[in-house]
């Protein structure tokens, strides 16, 4: 087997992913996702799905969730020299409250990502310790996604499963004779334990085709502390329901499901509407000379010489259009069943409180467990990192918010005001007041105008050409 061979769950997994990964970035505009119509040819297709609006439901109810599990502030409690480590755990400006962000993030989109504790290239030990400061010659955190994770095995190692193999596949760039234009290319690092300890290996394409299906070891290191080699591999798996290597389903696929579907219909909707909206007038009766040209307008005149002619205009009547219509709304209405607390569409008929109380905790047990699983993956990694830099710690402490009550909030009149942002009937000013009364709203925004720049960051986009 290549180095490059997938585990037959990242097979399994990656048509979802790849599914989520479109309907997040709204680049849904596809055969796979909207077939073509019989006969249609290239420009008419693309005029065919790009007449449509993608709602991007998913990626709201995404940017939704994850709002609420940042809404507050969390327990965090570990040594101050973790804690500078932790302003920029990835030596790339991400703070621990970022990377957790993003893994949230890929953990709501595609249910899975991973994060390796690596240690820099560069050997410290001709380094006093503060130079390794300066220089940042320390450990840190790489968050990778489900798709770069492409196969890894679990061991039976002392009477406990410990991971025995990770492969991480990895993008870089390699200069050429242009001095303006980079080639991309792929190298995998292959994390494993030879002979009960860790080893590192990366992978690059090699001049000899045949050599383990092109590449070649270009690095091979045996990480330590102290000089002590280390008996497990340093990281952590991030699925929504544990840290195991296992894959979970995507939380959302559903709602990105009935997204492509609702999507789909409007397509159908704009064509429809697009050929039949505007009238068309039509003559019976009467032979045109060659070439000859009827226009239409308020300065033009028709004059036809026979009486049994006709004019008029042709116009669409019937259902068609309107069952679209009505397929739109239910589809809208699944959507907002699936969707976030934020989304969902309460009933107008009046429930039992146990029934509503029920209904409430099944909506926020993903979220609850995805807390749970990331803070117990933080610190996991945290771990780590302490072991590497020899920081001294009895217990750490990393606790994602879990308090997602909006019992303040009248849940009709959120998902109004959700409707109206959305739609720009209503401005943000009213959803900030109401999120601020509710206690919705972070300690680290202070008012509007702030609150407004965070939308902005982080709205989602629905443009249909982008990658």
């Amino acid at each position: 087997m290549a180095v490059y061979s997938t585990h037959p769950e990242y097979q399994q997994n990656l048509a979802k992913w790849r599914t989520m990964r479109d309907v997040m970035s709204a680049d849904v505009a596809k055969e796979i996702y909207v077939p073509r119509l019989s006969e249609q040819d290239e420009s008419e297709y693309q005029a065919y799905v790009n007449r449509a609006e993608f709602y991007n439901a998913t990626a709201r109810t995404k940017e939704a969730l994850v709002g609420l599990l940042f809404a507050k502030s969390g327990k965090i409690d570990i040594p101050p020299a973790l804690q500078e480590m932790c302003e920029n755990i990835s030596l790339d400006d991400d703070s621990l409250e970022d990377l957790a962000r993003n893994i949230a993030d890929e953990c709501l989109c595609v249910g899975r990502c991973g994060v390796l504790v690596d240690l820099p290239s560069v050997d410290k030990s001709g380094f006093t310790k503060a130079q390794a400061q300066a220089l940042n010659i320390r450990a840190y955190a790489v968050l990778y996604r489900a798709e770069n994770i492409i196969n890894w095995k679990i061991a039976k190692i002392n009477g406990s499963n410990k991971t025995s193999l990770v492969v991480l596949s990895e993008l870089y760039t390699e200069p050429t004779n242009d001095e303006f234009v980079d080639k991309v290319k792929v190298r995998y690092r292959v994390l494993d334990l030879k002979e009960g300890y860790y080893r590192q290996r990366v992978f690059m394409e090699s001049k000899t085709p045949n050599l383990n299906g092109g590449f070649e070891i270009v690095s091979e290191i045996y990480p330590s502390v102290n000089g002590a080699k280390l008996d497990c591999i340093p990281f952590t798996f991030f699925n929504v329901r544990d840290l195991k290597a296992g894959v979970d389903k995507p939380p959302l696929i559903d709602l990105a499901r009935v997204n492509l579907s609702h999507f789909r219909s409007e397509v159908d909707l704009e064509h429809g509407t697009h050929f039949t909206a505007l009238p068309t007038p039509y003559i019976t009766g009467y032979q045109s000379e060659e070439n000859e040209k009827l226009k239409i307008g308020s300065t033009v005149v028709w004059c036809i010489n026979n009486d049994s002619a006709k004019v008029g205009f042709l116009e669409f009547s019937g259902a068609g259009l309107s069952t679209l219509e009505n397929r739109i709304a239910v589809k809208e209405k699944r959507m907002a069943m699936l969707g976030a607390r934020l989304l969902l569409d309460e009933k107008k008929t009046a429930e039992a409180t146990e029934t509503v109380a029920m209904r409430s905790t099944g909506e926020r047990a993903v979220l609850t467990t995805l807390a749970d699983t990331i803070s117990a993956g933080v610190i996991s990694f945290l771990i780590d990192v302490a072991k590497f830099e020899n920081i001294e710690y009895k217990e750490l402490v990393y606790e994602i918010n879990k308090d997602f009550n909006l019992a303040q909030v009248d849940p009709q009149l959120l998902e109004k005001v959700m409707n109206g942002v959305q739609g720009g009937s209503i401005p943000n000013e009213v959803l900030y007041d109401l999120l601020l009364k509710g206690e919705l709203m972070p300690e680290t925004i202070q008012n509007y105008n702030e609150f407004q720049a965070k939308l902005d960051e982080q709205a989602p986009s629905i443009d249909l050409g982008d990658e």
